[in-house]
């Protein structure tokens, strides 16, 4: 999802890395309300740098993915 973000936005493949995203989606129906997934791009894989589960749901604002603006 975060490669056809980028490939969406026009960055080239050559500056992706050090670039992060945030997943967020809410979990009903499960042990935690909510779950975010941080990942940062590494040596060209994607490398998962943040798994955070949450007892409360998220807002509209924080749910899908968000890629962090290439520098």
């Amino acid at each position: 999802m975060a490669e056809t973000q980028l490939r969406e936005l026009g960055v080239p493949h050559e500056l992706w890395s050090g670039i992060t995203a945030l997943h967020g989606e809410n979990t009903p129906g499960t042990m935690w309300a909510s779950v975010v997934i941080g990942i940062e791009r590494r040596d060209n894989q994607w490398i998962v740098t943040k798994l955070d589960r949450r007892g409360e749901v998220l807002d509209a604002t924080e749910i899908g993915l968000r890629v962090s603006q290439p520098v």
